[in-house]
């Protein structure tokens, strides 16, 4: 159907007659009637007039989405619709559980950028029974407190650990026990898986150790990953050395996907000497 606009209210009017001269909403002339045209166009037809002169307006989309939710509204549609924005709460609030944790994780513990393995590394000597040792990142003075069945053990303990940031955390812990307690490899290695396993930040530990020697003393690397806060996987190695009543322990993790990760642990272990 072809209309003609009226200029004065914007009504369109239905072009139905050539006789057609004012407009059915206003009352007020048309500014094109067929007669008017005509004597521009003294051989043409009406209906050429009605097609040359005449505008197609157009229907407005539907808008589907809020006809749908007028319908919702509706008294006998409520209770479904509180069900399903109920059950889509639920399901978003546990994606955001799930994928934001990970997420979050994700961002605290990045993958160890590529420069790190050429970085300037800084060889340190630490301790009072001293060890040395190589790094990308500086380590500080970190020390905890023992755990009580070993405060009574032990006549010298020092931890450090590197800032958090950097793709790679490194802890080394020095311990030196009194001369009742007995210090074997083995009794070294028990103490440290149990911390690993009393970890309530860690789940699903999988590992396998290894017999080393560092500077000629006995040794074990253990190396696997953990899943941690239950949200990332981490990557770990953990070296623990002996000599008479002392222990060294150096514990590294590093994102399970970070290649990077895992080489700069291996040279960190590979730098450890006990003088």
């Amino acid at each position: 159907m072809k209309h003609l606009l009226c200029t004065s209210c914007k009504h369109p009017n239905p072009v139905k007659s050539e006789y057609q001269t004012f407009c059915e909403g206003c009352g007020k002339k048309l500014p094109n009637t067929f007669a008017d045209w005509r004597q521009l166009h003294p051989m043409a037809s009406f209906e050429e007039f009605r097609e040359t002169v005449g505008i197609t307006i157009k229907s407005p989309r539907k808008n589907r989405f809020t006809a749908w939710m007028r319908e919702q509204t509706l008294p006998q549609n409520r209770a479904k619709v509180i069900i399903f924005f109920t059950l889509l709460f639920v399901c978003i609030a546990t994606a955001g559980t799930l994928f934001g944790k990970k997420a979050v994780y994700s961002l605290l513990y990045p993958k160890a950028p590529k420069s790190v393995l050429y970085a300037n590394w800084t060889t340190a000597t630490i301790g009072r029974q001293p060890m040395t040792i190589s790094t990308p990142l500086k380590l500080w003075v970190h020390d905890q407190p023992l755990q009580p069945d070993e405060a009574g053990k032990v006549t010298y303990a020092k931890s450090y650990r590197n800032e958090d940031g950097g793709g790679v955390q490194i802890a080394v812990s020095l311990i030196t026990y009194s001369d009742s307690i007995g210090n074997t490899l083995d009794r070294a290695l028990a103490i440290s898986r149990n911390e690993l396993k009393e970890n309530k930040q860690l789940a699903e530990i999988q590992s396998s150790p290894v017999p080393v020697l560092i500077s000629g003393l006995q040794g074990s690397l253990e190396e696997g990953t953990y899943l941690y806060q239950g949200a990332i996987r981490l990557g770990f190695s953990d070296l623990v050395i002996v000599r008479g009543k002392s222990r060294w322990q150096i514990h590294i993790n590093y994102r399970d996907d970070d290649p990077n990760g895992q080489e700069v642990a291996r040279r960190v272990l590979k730098s450890v000497k006990i003088k």
